[in-house]
């Protein structure tokens, strides 16, 4: 059964700061160094914001452009690697928060940087099963409350979210296939009881690459081959992870992609690093501008354990639905510029009030 991308939204926070004003209080790394990888400015979260938050925000949009009914939605799959709660499920924060119906699919899914295609494929396999007909799908991240200041990451770790409804009618993308490859290495990670995401293999060079040229390129020939696809001629646009401005350039090298398909997709001096919806909102960024029967490859990237690939291709009905508003790009250009100290109270990572209802510190 053939499924797909019924509509789309995404949420970046309003709030940045410019990568220099980090680097004026730590001095830790070269400055040449964000021309090389590409960043400039980055999200600020404000202390109400969440990956939760972030979530709803991007749903709604997907919702409200779907034009569907809210009894309609089957499941909701929320991909994160920076869930607010240790424990409790934050799908079904979302669920009750866009007024969804009780007795539907709700969980977490957790894969790093790949949380979030793992839910669209999770999703497309649960339309194509018939057990929902139509499924939204989330991939969101806050990794600048996640990392601690002074460390290299600070620069990148940023925040953003993408939600999409899968379906297998209202298409204005198919999902032609995908592919998932996963082993385990040694990249980020964060133990039980740690306050802040670990550098396994540093920040910058190949070793903090490995992982993602040991999963990415692998994932990409695999679909290649199972599509019969040329990656060279097949494909209009490449929506890739996008830790730093380095790693698309790793990855499209890696798989013989044409970088005039990939590079004007690249967000990161804008936005640094969403994590999971790191390849994501540049996929809405492309379907906000795709032309019908255009083939998109989406390449995600979940620290040290895995990629996925996903080939869509645009329908007719894409022009017709084409959003007027919350575009990515009116997202990226709504911003508000905060220094380094605001920045660092607003991400609560100077101190932990007893009296803030949060879990992150």
């Amino acid at each position: 059964m053939q499924t797909g991308i019924v509509s789309y939204g995404t949420y970046i926070p309003k709030h940045r700061i410019d990568v220099q004003d980090i680097y004026k209080v730590w001095r830790n790394v070269t400055p040449e160094i964000f021309d090389r990888m590409s960043l400039r400015e980055r999200a600020v979260l404000m202390p109400d914001e969440d990956s939760i938050t972030l979530a709803v925000a991007a749903a709604q949009i997907a919702l409200d452009r779907s034009g569907l009914k809210r009894e309609q939605i089957g499941a909701v799959l929320f991909g994160s690697g920076t869930n607010p709660y240790a424990t409790k499920p934050a799908a079904t924060v979302v669920q009750d928060a866009l007024g969804l119906r009780k007795d539907i699919i709700a969980y977490d899914i957790q894969f790093a940087g790949k949380s979030g295609t793992s839910a669209m494929i999770t999703a497309s396999a649960f339309v194509a099963s018939g057990m929902a007909d139509y499924v939204l799908a989330i991939g969101t991240d806050t990794l600048n409350r996640h990392f601690p200041p002074g460390t290299q990451m600070e620069y990148a770790a940023s925040a953003g979210a993408f939600a999409c409804i899968i379906g297998k009618d209202k298409l204005i993308a198919k999902l032609e296939g995908s592919v998932s490859y996963s082993s385990d290495l040694a990249d980020y990670f964060r133990t039980e009881g740690e306050r802040y995401i670990q550098l396994g293999g540093g920040w910058i060079g190949y070793v903090s690459s490995w992982g993602l040229l040991e999963h990415l390129a692998p994932a990409g020939e695999r679909l290649f081959a199972k599509l019969n696809l040329d990656p060279k001629k097949d494909f209009n646009y490449v929506a890739i992870h996008q830790g730093n401005g380095i790693q698309p350039m790793m990855g499209a090298g890696k798989l013989g992609l044409d970088m005039f398909i990939v590079m004007p997709y690249v967000l990161t001096s804008y936005i640094g690093d969403c994590g999971s919806a790191s390849s994501l909102i540049p996929l809405a960024h492309i379907l906000d501008n795709a032309n019908p029967d255009e083939r998109i490859l989406n390449l995600s990237y979940g620290w040290g354990s895995g990629s996925d690939a996903l080939s869509f291709v645009t329908t007719k009905d894409i022009e017709a639905r084409r959003p007027q508003k919350d575009l990515v790009m009116s997202q990226v250009e709504d911003k508000i510029m905060l220094d380094y100290g605001l920045a660092t109270k607003y991400e609560y990572k100077y101190i932990r009030s007893p009296m803030m209802l949060t879990n992150y510190l």
